[in-house]
């Protein structure tokens, strides 16, 4: 078998032997050179996979790319440098593969004694791109892909190839300790920040007593997982120990997920297991290893005997007994819940009075039933609370007074609640005001359908916004209007839909018309109107206006001070026809509008 070195030259077997007086050739020389370096690239290629070491980073520049200084090893353990960042020329838009390949070439040209030639191989990697990958794929170190689209350069961030650490054979022998200088130490903070770290350390603690520590450190969320079958089966993270498949396809309601595996050969297996919705199960596996995959209710434990027992669920799948020889206490310091679950029989059944000091929670109950009447009494002030609200309506015989929650007076509105007084709504509830002769107070309201005020459209009720900010939003603020071609008693009406002017800003307008005198004019604006809007941002658009045919002018506007602003025309004519002006500004006594914020 020929070992080869690099580029399919043998290995060198043999190095010059130098003594004294020997007549040395260049071919002696090279020949040591090639022992030397062969040896070398050997040492590298058993060592080391073919790829990246250090640096050679893509970075984009331009239009173009830029590979950074740095190191890499091809397949026959060749040591690829360069020695400082490259910017390279793409050939246009498109995809590109980005590697480098070692080169070496003769430099350093020397005529002396009769005798001329370069004097140096000088070695330096060379940066080659191409829409296809490289054709010799054992040499060319492949940095990775770019993309340029319209000039614009993306770098990819797959296909880089990167050197590890390859031991052929024997074992990875580490130092033994607990510091930083002993096991197996990871690069600290890979995804930033600061104080990340993770190693693997033995040592002895005590005596020849010794510790294996496997740690991940810095945040509470740092996970350490052993995976088996494609998922994480053991996780520790947030200072517990997770059991079972934490990644992969979605379990079923009923399926093993998780269990702890008894064994001992040649005696009885067991296992403790959690099957998803219905809890843990202590199953005998005498006839085989323990694993996941048994049906339920195949090998349980026939009797399991505790001296003490306590759950926050005791559940029984074909019936619960509770038998005892004297009294049945039941005790809990929070309270004790009955409940039932479920269809068909399966009441609560109280032979004589049930008195319960504390609360009586019907979790999934979905009525509470009197019979013919229930009455609630009571000292205090009756609270209904319930997580999903509370819900009044009709669920009997139709009729007068039936299905209705009474507040103050009786009505017969049957399936409705009325309120005959104020309806408060809390506890961040604003008061109604003194005027107010009753209605709702709450501090949000929500409808899914239409808000109407007044029994007819001629009502001549408001709807006002009292606030410091009112905001209405809407895709489109429409509002409607009388067609001024239909009269009042048409037949058939039509209406105006007109929208809202919309913009970035509190604006308000301001027009009119004016006219020149010897080609110049003054327009006063509204008193407040300094006091109104920002002395910033004014606008003013002026339209020149004429009668008949007499001739007119270009305007132009000074800017808006003190209330008013100046006309005058560009060529500084006399003339003395009339314009149209309107001033727009933005208001003071407002915020500037957020016009881009979270949905």
């Amino acid at each position: 078998m020929t070992i080869i070195w690099k580029k399919d030259l043998p290995l060198p077997m043999a190095r010059p032997r130098y003594y004294d007086y020997e007549y040395l050739r260049a071919d002696d020389l090279t020949q040591a050179l090639d022992y030397l370096l062969a040896r070398q690239n050997l040492a590298a290629r058993l060592l080391r996979p073919m790829g990246v070491v250090s640096g050679l980073e893509l970075t984009a520049t331009g239009s173009d790319v830029t590979v950074g200084q740095g190191v890499a090893i091809d397949s026959d353990g060749i040591v690829i440098v360069l020695p400082d960042s490259r910017r390279t020329t793409l050939p246009g838009d498109g995809t590109f593969f980005v590697w480098v390949e070692y080169h070496e070439f003769l430099s350093d040209p020397r005529d002396e004694g009769g005798a001329a030639g370069e004097t140096r191989w000088t070695e330096e990697g060379l940066v080659k791109v191409s829409a296809t990958a490289p054709t010799d794929a054992a040499h060319a170190v492949l940095l990775g892909k770019v993309t340029r689209t319209g000039g614009t350069v993306t770098v990819q961030g797959t296909g880089r190839q990167v050197a590890g650490l390859r031991v052929p054979v024997g074992a990875l022998v580490p130092a033994v300790g607990s510091g930083p200088q002993a096991g197996i130490t990871f690069p600290t903070d890979p995804g930033g920040g600061s104080g990340d770290e993770a190693f693997i350390r033995y040592w002895a603690y005590s005596g020849e007593n010794t510790l294996l520590r496997i740690a991940n450190n810095n945040d509470p969320d740092d996970l350490i997982a052993f995976q088996q079958y494609g998922a994480d089966r053991l996780r520790i993270g947030g200072g517990m120990l997770h059991l079972g498949s934490m990644e992969g396809s979605l379990v079923s309601a009923g399926q093993v997920v998780t269990a702890l595996g008894f064994w001992g050969p040649g005696i009885q297996h067991a296992q403790l297991s959690f099957r998803a919705g219905k809890g843990f199960e202590l199953v005998d596996r005498s006839a085989d290893g323990p694993n996941l995959s048994y049906a339920e209710g195949s090998k349980p434990y026939a009797d399991l005997g505790v001296r003490e027992l306590r759950a926050s669920a005791l559940r029984g799948r074909g019936g619960l007994s509770l038998t005892a020889e004297g009294n049945l206490a039941v005790r809990a310091s929070g309270g004790v819940t009955v409940f039932r679950d479920g269809t068909g029989n399966g009441d609560l059944t109280v032979q004589g009075n049930a008195w319960v000091n504390g609360n009586l929670t019907l979790p999934n109950w979905s009525w509470i039933n009197g019979g013919t009447r229930l009455h609630i009494g009571g000292p205090e002030r009756l609270h209904l609370l319930n997580a999903a609200g509370v819900y009044v309506g009709f669920g009997g015989v139709a009729g007068s007074d039936s299905g209705c929650l009474w507040v103050e007076n009786r009505s017969s509105f049957g399936g409705d609640m009325r309120v005959t007084g104020k309806m408060v709504v809390g506890p961040a509830t604003p008061p109604l005001a003194s005027w107010s002769g009753g209605g709702i107070s709450t501090f949000d309201l929500f409808s899914s359908g239409a808000i109407y005020l007044g029994l007819s459209e001629s009502s001549g009720y408001t709807i006002s916004l009292n606030a410091g900010n009112g905001i209405i939003k809407g895709k489109s603020k429409q509002f409607a209007i009388d067609h001024p071609l239909d009269p009042p008693d048409a037949t058939e009406r039509r209406q105006l839909i007109h929208a809202a002017l919309e913009g970035p800003e509190n604006g308000v307008y301001y027009r009119g018309e004016g006219r020149l005198t010897d080609g110049a004019a003054t327009v006063e604006l509204p008193a407040y109107f300094e006091a109104l809007t920002r002395a910033e941002g004014r606008t003013v658009h002026l339209t020149p206006v004429f009668e008949d045919d007499e001739p007119v002018s270009p305007l132009a506007a000074g800017r808006v001070r003190g209330g008013r602003f100046r006309v005058r025309t560009v060529d500084g004519s006399p003339a003395t026809h009339a314009f149209y002006w309107e001033v727009k500004a933005v208001r003071a006594d407002l915020e500037p509008l957020a016009v881009e914020v979270p949905a």
